[in-house]
This record gives structure tokens, sequence and C-alpha cells, in this order.
């Protein structure tokens, strides 16, 4: 008797809606999307990309499971995927991305030197190996914890530390060879 009502009162996994993924993880998905790809064209079609592949994932995405480190890392793979597809493209035909920031009511000036310094700052973030860049986005842009890249990456959270520190470390290497001050 007891092993019949332990069997009939176990619940199933609670199973998660598609729109309440898209609720709580849409942004920082997009926020991350936009910083692979710095570009909103791009940005908007990983973004659709990866909830469609979530959505058919779903009926294997249960609570107990991470979403949020499943989302990021289904982004992440669809986003190196793309990148290899098109490293031969890209080569052949660079394309440059328009600097849609503007600021209002600011000296134009200042808005110039905030944006050459983040044009600065991208290019040295954007040159820097896959496994130092992805987690000093994520951590910086996306603002995850250090626990949460090293669920979305699969890594150890000292690896995390450790490629943050060696990325921002490398930055700043950047910053000194060009001569760069503040």
């Amino acid at each position: 008797m007891k092993i019949w009502s332990a069997i009939k009162f176990r619940q199933p996994p609670q199973r998660y809606m598609f729109a309440d993924l898209v609720d709580e993880y849409g942004g920082s998905i997009y926020k991350f999307c936009r910083s692979l790809t710095y570009s909103r064209e791009d940005a908007d079609d990983l973004f659709q990309e990866t909830f469609l592949k979530a959505f058919e994932q779903l009926p294997k995405l249960s609570a107990s499971d991470n979403p949020k480190g499943f989302l990021f890392s289904t982004t992440l793979y669809i986003w190196k995927s793309w990148k290899r597809k098109y490293a031969r493209r890209k080569r052949l035909a660079p394309i440059e991305s328009l600097d849609d920031n503007s600021a209002v009511g600011v000296h134009m000036e200042d808005s110039f030197m905030a944006q050459e310094e983040a044009r600065i700052v991208r290019e040295l973030v954007e040159s820097l190996p896959d496994k130092f860049k992805i987690p000093i986005i994520l951590y910086y842009t996306v603002e995850m914890s250090v626990s949460d890249i090293a669920a979305a990456l699969k890594l150890p959270a000292g690896t995390v530390k450790s490629r943050l520190f060696k990325a921002r470390k490398l930055v700043e290497k950047g910053l000194v060879a060009i001569h760069y001050e503040k």
C-alpha cells in the first residue's frame, strides 16, 4: 500500500510554457545576441532561431533543468555555427555595421568620445579568442553571474573566473598598446 501511494502522488516534473521562457529570459538572450553579432538584424535572426530551437526542445525541458543555461548554450551553439558558415564569405567581402547609438542632449564632443571609447573596447573584445570573449560578454553585457555563466558554458566556476580575469588583462593590454588614456 505504501508503494502505491508513493507512485500515485508522485508529481511529474513541471514543464515550461514557451511564453514563460520568452517573457523571463527574452531580454537577456536578446542582449547576448546583440553582443555577439553587433548588428540589430543579425541579433533578431539569432534571437528568433534560438527560441525556435527552444520551442522544438520544449518537451524535453523541465523546471528541474536550467532553462537559462539551456537558452544561452543554444544561442552560443547557433552563433558558432553561423560564424563557421559565414567565415569565408566575411573574409571575401567584409561588412561594416553602422553604429546607431546617439546621445540626446549631450555635447557632440562628449558623445563622440563616448562612442569612440565604446568602439575601441568593442573591437578589443571582438578580437579576443572565443573562450575569453564569450564569458566577458555574458558577464558585462548580459550581467550574468559567474555561476550562471559556468552553467551555460558547462565549465567550472573557477575556469570562468580565470577567463574573465585573463580577458580583462588582454583588453587592458590592448588599450596600453594603442596608448589609450582616459
